[in-house]
């Protein structure tokens, strides 16, 4: 198995490796691409595919939340939530396969994992769903309050550590989802109401805020009142912002508080997800928390100090070896950032620049998307850059 010193590694779907046949597809990321490492999936959420080289649908609609392997219905005791097999998974092995020929091929295995965003389990289980004050269960957006879900994550957390053994564990969305709606209208909806409709009133999360000495039900129906005028008036001129003098006199504190309150209990269940994951010896990464968005996951920084690998993509002007240094100094002992390389893969010249760039600055690797998605022409020059860099 190759080393991890710099790794290229690339992100995938179970469906994309094994339709095209595993020697074929992983043939093409080993090297044809010339990737280190694959970054799969074993849980993913709703989304819709254009996968240029499919041998056989090369326009794909996704399902609507699943995962990609037979779960041990026994680690799931402690929880209502019973998972949904993909369709994609036709037997036993199927997951399972695909790992062990990745590692065959002389790559990599990291496990690519998402959780709060899952429309089939805020359909099914919409009791367990993100609310808004209104008491309306957002679909996509599973609360991370309710004993259940957690129960649910750890446990899948567990599975596909211990069963697969990943190099690392990609999380992803294990905290608040924002509300952002993306449906008909023809009246826009103005940014503090926006925030508004993100805050999780899932009976759970208010039961955390009561029991830490604040009446949530009054501050849900306060939130209401106030917000049905402001919808129905639609966005002022100009648009107030959500700022931190706003948030911290809103509502007379109350509302400041029961965000606090979310983010201890959000928190708490991404470090015990943390301990899983690293407690096996397998390095974590995501990107880094900070406190303007901890406003809207509810994840507090904290958790920085457990990312043993970060992904990070450069903003113009930056210097990268300077800001990789002090990115480091924020995340665990010993741990390395990820560079996203931007661009559209079309050409090989920037591909190379942002590798070598990212090589020089002593990153420890770079985290491309996605295998299905490219063409062979892109997976080609992602190849001859990975060689040239």
């Amino acid at each position: 198995m190759k080393s991890d010193s710099f790794v290229v590694s690339l992100y995938t779907y179970p469906w994309d490796v094994a339709d095209e046949g595993l020697d074929v597809s992983l043939g093409r990321i080993a090297d044809l691409a010339g990737c280190d490492e694959v970054m799969l999936t074993p849980s993913y959420h709703r989304s819709d595919y254009f996968l240029p080289h499919h041998p056989t649908h090369p326009i794909y609609f996704g399902e609507n939340g699943a995962i990609y392997f037979r779960p041990d219905s026994s680690r799931y005791a402690d929880t209502k939530i019973r998972p949904r097999v993909s369709r994609e998974v036709t037997d036993d092995g199927y997951f399972d396969r695909i790992v062990e020929e990745i590692r065959n091929k002389g790559l990599l295995f990291s496990a690519w994992m998402v959780y709060v965003f899952d429309d089939y389990l805020t359909q099914t289980y919409p009791e367990l769903a993100r609310h808004d004050m209104f008491g309306t269960p957002h679909i996509g957006a599973v609360s991370t309050a309710p004993p259940d879900v957690r129960s649910y994550f750890l446990a899948l957390t567990r599975e596909v550590v211990e069963r697969f053994e990943p190099a690392a564990v990609w999380v992803e969305s294990l905290a608040r989802r924002a509300f952002s709606f993306r449906g008909k209208s023809r009246a826009d909806i103005a940014a503090r109401c926006q925030f508004l409709l993100g805050l999780d009133f899932n009976p759970a999360a208010m039961t955390y805020a009561t029991e830490a000495g604040l009446d949530a039900e009054a501050l849900r129906q306060d939130l209401a009142a106030w917000m049905r005028p402001h919808l129905a008036a639609g966005v002022d001129d100009p648009d107030e912002p959500v700022d931190a003098a706003w948030l911290e006199e809103a509502f007379d504190g109350r509302l400041q508080r029961y965000m606090e309150i979310a983010r201890e209990q959000t928190t708490e269940l991404w470090l015990e997800a943390s301990s899983i994951i690293r407690g096996a010896g397998v390095r974590l990464q995501t990107d880094l928390a900070d406190p303007v968005r901890a406003q809207r996951d509810d994840l507090d920084p904290r958790t920085n100090r457990h990312i043993d690998r970060l992904s990070y993509s450069l903003r113009d002007g930056e210097a990268a070896a300077s800001r990789l240094r002090e990115l480091e100094s924020q995340i665990a002992p010993g741990g390395s950032v990820f560079l996203r390389p931007e661009g559209d893969f079309r050409a090989v010249g920037p591909i190379s620049a942002q590798l070598g760039e990212a090589r020089q600055a002593g990153a420890g690797g770079v985290t491309l998307y996605n295998y299905g998605l490219l063409t062979e022409e892109q997976l080609r020059n992602i190849g001859q850059a990975v060689r040239s860099s």
